[in-house]
């Protein structure tokens, strides 16, 4: 296969090496000095990447930074029929901005911290003064390096706010602090059907560690999260195709806060998420992008509900319909019905649901 991997990050650098490792797979490269082929091409030209991509019959193009709002790669490749996994710039708003996140969070009643946003000094003060603390004080914008700010006090808060807007940031986020342990799930959406990867223990953005999450947790984040989210931008007609990264807090009490989203991998999460899971990454990709992820994509991770979430019904041809909210159900019935399924078989899948 020829994949070319577009990107400056740290994930760029070890997706280019990790398929490289792959014989069958030529692999290019926008970042200097890896073991792929070097296109010197600008990062962020789209235009000629798509020309290059075309021109070297590339079968799939990797869009590998993280909040890369400035870039839309998406509508260029996918007019000319180029397969590229990276969400289209509408859908990417969600991560790339924390206002326009934590705001799609609140409308769809997703579990997640009390927040305010501030343009300006003066307010985010009265707001701290008479607040609960602690408190977490972030910038608006996202950076790979960044690393929630904690104030257990009005002066250590006021400090920090001021700090952020002398330094040029038009809005910054307060919220409160949830106490528990900060975990990021990953997710590989169509556009309809999320997929559970992989989830990774996060300590202050400077180290990632595996660890096991039980099924019952799994089971909660992707009903109550995961799941939500990707069908809520497809009611909106924003279909989210890629890597979706939610960091989310989770209680002692098991309870989980999501806290925001990430459009690709963390740099620190990259190479544990790839390796070691006999998974063939390029086509899980490529199912991705081509919409049969569910159908192909069997690891420990994935699981299939039978709970009083979902109603399923078994097509005979072994496809199987699964619902989740009415919602949903109902998107999910109108793209179905669209795509020539029978209506009486649809009929009978949400009866089951409503069971």
């Amino acid at each position: 296969m020829r994949i070319l991997i577009i990107g400056n990050s740290k994930s760029a650098e070890i997706l280019t090496d990790f398929f490289c490792e792959n014989p069958e797979h030529l692999v290019f490269t926008t970042k200097e000095g890896l073991k792929g082929n070097y296109t010197g091409i600008n990062s962020k030209d789209t235009e000629e990447l798509k020309e290059f991509a075309l021109a070297n019959e590339i079968n799939l193009t990797i869009a590998a930074d993280r909040f890369s709002a400035d870039a839309d790669y998406f509508p260029v490749f996918t007019e000319n029929n180029l397969a590229i996994l990276c969400p289209d710039i509408d859908a990417l708003k969600i991560a790339s901005s924390k206002a326009c996140g934590k705001k799609f969070i609140y409308r769809n009643k997703i579990k997640t911290p009390k927040f305010a946003f501030f343009e300006k000094l003066n307010l985010a003060l009265d707001y701290i003064r008479n607040a609960k603390y602690p408190l977490v004080i972030k910038p608006d914008e996202h950076f790979e390096t960044e690393t929630a700010y904690i104030a257990e006090t009005f002066g250590a808060a006021k400090k920090k706010v001021e700090q952020l807007f002398q330094n040029d940031n038009k809005k910054i986020l307060i919220e409160e602090y949830i106490y528990g342990k900060e975990y990021t799930f990953y997710a590989l959406s169509d556009g309809f059907r999320p997929i559970l990867i992989d989830a990774v223990q996060n300590y202050q953005n400077e180290l990632s560690v595996k660890r096991p999450v039980n099924l019952e947790l799994k089971e909660k984040i992707y009903n109550e999260i995961i799941f939500p989210t990707i069908s809520a931008l497809a009611s909106d007609g924003t279909e989210y195709t890629g890597i979706l990264g939610f960091d989310i807090i989770i209680t002692p009490k098991n309870e989980a806060y999501l806290i925001e989203y990430n459009s690709f991998f963390k740099d620190l999460d990259t190479e544990m998420i790839l390796k070691d899971t006999g998974e063939d990454w390029a086509k899980l990709f490529m199912d991705t992008i081509t919409g049969t992820l569910a159908d192909n994509f069997e690891t420990p991770f994935s699981f299939k509900n039978r709970g009083r979430y979902y109603g399923a019904f078994e097509l005979e041809d072994g496809q199987e319909i699964i619902t989740q909210s009415a919602k949903t159900a109902g998107v999910l019935y109108e793209r179905l019905l669209s795509e020539g399924l029978d209506e009486d078989i649809l009929n009978e899948a949400r009866k089951l649901w409503e069971q």
